[in-house]
This record gives C-alpha cells, sequence and structure tokens, in this order.
C-alpha cells in the first residue's frame, strides 16, 4: 500500500478507509515518522501552529461504583473504607479553592443511590455562584444509569440536565466500541450501540461532547479502526465533537493488568501512533485531538504536539 497514495487524499481532504487506516497502524520504522510528519502537518493545516488548553479542575465526587470494571483503579464498594461521596458543598468549595478555571469536569461511579436531583441540584448551584464557568462532564453510563433509575428516556434526562447547566457532555465510558472487547473489560457497562444513541441524541438536543478511546490493553488493531470509524461516522452525521481524546490505559492495581500480565503501557512509539492515526483517520471531520498530560505525563503530552495533536 503506498504512503504517497494516503497522504495526498488525507491532505486533499478526504478521508482515508479502513484498510488505510489498519495498515498506517502496523507500520514500523522510517514509515512512522513518515506518518508522524504526515499528522503534524494534518494539524498545522487545521490550527497553525496555535495549541489551545483549558484551565480545567476535575470533580470527581465518588469513587463509590457498582460496575466492576476490570480496567478500573478507581472504584471502590459502599462500604471500603476509602470509598467517598462528596456532598455539593465539598464540590463547591475545590472550585473556590482554584481560582482561574474556566471549566470543572463532573464525573464518578455509578453510586447504588444518587438521584438525578443530586445532579440537577449541584448543577444549578455551581452555576448560581460561578455563572460564567463550562461545566463540562456526566457520561453516556451516568446518562443510562440515571435514566434507568427515573424511567425517563435519555433524551429527558439529557434536557434536564441542560437546563440545570450542564454545558457539555463527557465522551467517556466509550473504551472500545466493540462488544467483544467490552464483554471482557467492562461486561456491567452499555453497549457500544447504547453509547451511540446516547450520543447522537445529546447532539441532537444541542448538546456537544467530547469523544474518547481507552487503548494499549487487549484490543487488535482492527478493533481500534472499528473504534475510530464509528466516532468518525457520527462526526459526520452531528458535527457534535468538540474533540477527540485518546485515553491510554494504565495497568496498575487494576484487574486487567493482573489477569493479563500488564506490568507496564504500551511502548512510547505505539503511543505516539495513536494520537497520529487518530488526526490522520478523523480528518476532515475533526479539528481538534486532545493529549491527556494526567495519562501521559507533562513531558511526553507535550512530545504529541510533534504528532498531531
Amino acid at each position: 500500500m503506498n504512503f504517497d497514495t494516503i497522504a495526498n487524499r488525507v491532505l486533499g481532504g478526504r478521508e482515508i478507509n479502513e484498510e488505510e487506516g489498519l495498515h498506517l497502524l502496523r507500520t514500523r520504522g522510517r514509515e512512522d515518522e513518515e506518518i508522524f510528519a504526515l499528522a503534524s502537518r494534518l494539524n498545522q493545516n487545521l490550527n497553525g501552529r496555535r495549541v489551545t488548553y483549558v484551565q480545567n479542575r476535575n470533580l470527581n465526587f465518588t469513587n463509590i461504583c457498582t460496575l466492576k470494571c476490570k480496567f478500573c483503579g478507581f472504584c471502590r464498594d459502599e462500604s471500603h473504607p476509602q470509598a467517598l461521596l462528596l456532598t455539593a458543598e465539598n464540590l463547591l468549595r475545590k472550585i473556590r479553592e482554584t481560582p482561574g478555571i474556566t471549566e470543572v469536569c463532573i464525573q464518578g461511579g455509578i453510586h447504588p443511590r444518587l438521584e438525578i436531583t443530586f445532579y440537577v441540584d449541584l448543577l444549578r448551584r455551581i452555576k448560581e455562584q460561578h455563572p460564567t464557568l463550562h461545566i463540562h462532564g456526566i457520561s453516556p453510563q451516568e446518562i443510562f444509569s440515571l435514566s434507568q433509575r427515573t424511567g425517563w428516556p435519555a433524551a429527558r434526562t439529557i434536557a434536564t440536565l441542560m437546563e440545570a447547566g450542564l454545558d457539555s457532555m463527557a465522551g467517556t465510558a466509550a473504551e472500545i466500541l466493540v462488544d467483544r472487547v467490552r464483554q471482557m473489560i467492562c461486561p456491567e457497562k452499555i453497549s457500544s450501540r447504547q453509547w451511540v444513541e446516547i450520543v447522537k441524541t445529546a447532539h441532537r438536543l444541542g448538546l456537544k461532547s467530547t469523544a474518547t478511546i481507552l487503548f494499549g490493553h487487549i484490543e487488535s488493531p482492527e478493533e481500534i479502526i472499528e473504534h475510530l470509524t464509528i466516532i468518525r461516522r457520527i462526526q459526520q452525521e452531528t458535527g457534535g465533537f468538540t474533540e477527540f481524546v485518546p485515553l491510554l490505559f494504565i495497568p496498575y492495581s487494576t484487574r486487567l493488568g493482573s489477569e493479563c500480565s500488564l506490568s507496564a503501557t504500551v511502548p512510547w512509539n505505539f503511543i505516539k501512533k495513536v494520537y497520529a492515526l487518530a488526526r490522520i483517520y478523523l480528518s476532515p471531520p475533526f479539528k481538534n485531538v486532545q493529549t491527556s498530560w494526567v495519562k501521559l505525563g507533562v513531558e511526553r503530552a507535550l512530545d504529541t504536539l510533534d504528532v498531531g495533536v
């Protein structure tokens, strides 16, 4: 397969197909550098040399979760001594302690007893006290769980949260949008189809979201491409994604890491390849690819700026 043909296609504003994406993901050696350079050039064509960032405070209000995802080192049972559930006042105090932020990200575990009133009250109180603050958060999984608890359709749940102050939805809980993988790493979570339906519903209601992928565990190259294809199709249909965020699986202190004998993250070159492929494969409908300094560390996050971020 000819790299120049692929490069000319994406630089001309056309998408590449699954076979071509898989070829890029599987390359080694000198071709990797060509892929990194292509991703960087595409990014500069779209965004110039400008890199944006958000001054954000994450508000993880609970680590209590009824789902037992194997990749998660965060959740605790309600009876666990490290179990945590913060009140709205606790969370508002954290915001006050972080001057200069422009956004808060609200997410937590799927708590067995939290009703939608908790979320509505929290959103309203944040907006009342910080009216210019952008509120991001509440994943499709949380939307699904709240809808089950209220008996409402997802659209009503989303509209209620928007009315209370939610400005954009977190595109987490996607992991890998291939049910073979989901059954192995997060069997209790919503299916790929349910995730897609909730995201499309949010976009139709005017609520934009991020899109994510959790990579570097048991997924195959073909499944990475399948995931990216689903994300690209949604963006072509709705235009509702603000950015794409590759999230590296960190195996430490997780059941998945133990069961699969994953003692370290995947090689750095492969991590860069996923970021570069995201830029190339999701072009042209995606303008923004986001790096994660929390997952990668500051130095490596800065390095991704040379491969399409």
